[in-house]
Formats: structure tokens, C-alpha cells, sequence
């Protein structure tokens, strides 16, 4: 329950950021095959496909997930840390779900992201993490595409 109120809260935090300018982004030519697409699928069912990776996130552990959605970054003012995310909204736009991710380390803020508010799709391997007591999900050793 805890993951899911952390990403709930992350998604809430991350939706009211206005929109800054952002680099020119690089995007990879040749992106590996996804365990996960939901690139694949319709708003409202991509929206479903990753809420429904929050009810049982350890079964996805260490697949490789695509998505598209809304890009948007905010600094952590603690640690300094740009925390970026994907938001997925569903049909209605009246819901959102959102889920972090980690670009690979050759990739620098903002000069290789997109501009906040962006459609975009991202995918990386999906892993749990923590802070604290708390557990967290995103995708690390990401790539937009």
C-alpha cells in the first residue's frame, strides 16, 4: 500500500509543475524489444496496463517496459535531484498514473530531455527501490525513444 501512495503522491507532485523549457532531446534509432509495450495500446488501457503494475510490481522486477504519456521532471530541493516521470492519463483525462524513470548516465538535464509536458515514450527496466521505509518504482537504464 505504501508503494502505491508513494507513486500516487509522486504523480500528484509531479502533474502540478508548470511547464519549463527543455532541451533538444536525443532520441535511440534501434530500441530493444519490450518485455511490456503499452505504447501498443489504447490511452484508457495503457493507463489500466501500469496501474495494474503497481497492484503486483514485484512480478515485473527486471522487465524491460515502453510506455508514452506526459513528460515531466521536478527537483528534489534535498538531495538535488532532477526526479523525472511518465504520466498516463485515461480516456477521460480525469486519472493519472505516473512512473519515474532514470535515463542512462550518458544523458545530461535538460540539454537530452524533452520539455516538460511533452508526449513522449521512454523505456527502461522496471525495479523497486527504497527510501526509508517507503518503496518506490521506476525504470532505470532508460532511453527515450
Amino acid at each position: 500500500m505504501k508503494k502505491i501512495c508513494g507513486v500516487l503522491l509522486l504523480v500528484l507532485f509531479l502533474t502540478s509543475v508548470p511547464l519549463a523549457a527543455g532541451g533538444a532531446q536525443r532520441r535511440l534509432e534501434n530500441p530493444p524489444k519490450a518485455d511490456l509495450d503499452l505504447t501498443e495500446l489504447n490511452s484508457m488501457m495503457a493507463y489500466t496496463g501500469l496501474f495494474n503494475i503497481f497492484t503486483d510490481p514485484e512480478a515485473y522486477v527486471g522487465k524491460m517496459i515502453r510506455l508514452r504519456g506526459q513528460f515531466d521532471c521536478v527537483k528534489d530541493e534535498e538531495t538535488g535531484e532532477q526526479l523525472c516521470g511518465v504520466i498516463l492519463t485515461d480516456a477521460a483525462a480525469c486519472c493519472a498514473v505516473g512512473l519515474d524513470f532514470v535515463l542512462k548516465s550518458d544523458y545530461e538535464y535538460p540539454r537530452d530531455y524533452p520539455r516538460i509536458g511533452e508526449e513522449i515514450t521512454v523505456m527502461g527496466r522496471f525495479e523497486l527501490y527504497r527510501v526509508g521505509e517507503d518503496v518506490f518504482a521506476r525504470l532505470t537504464d532508460s532511453d527515450i525513444l
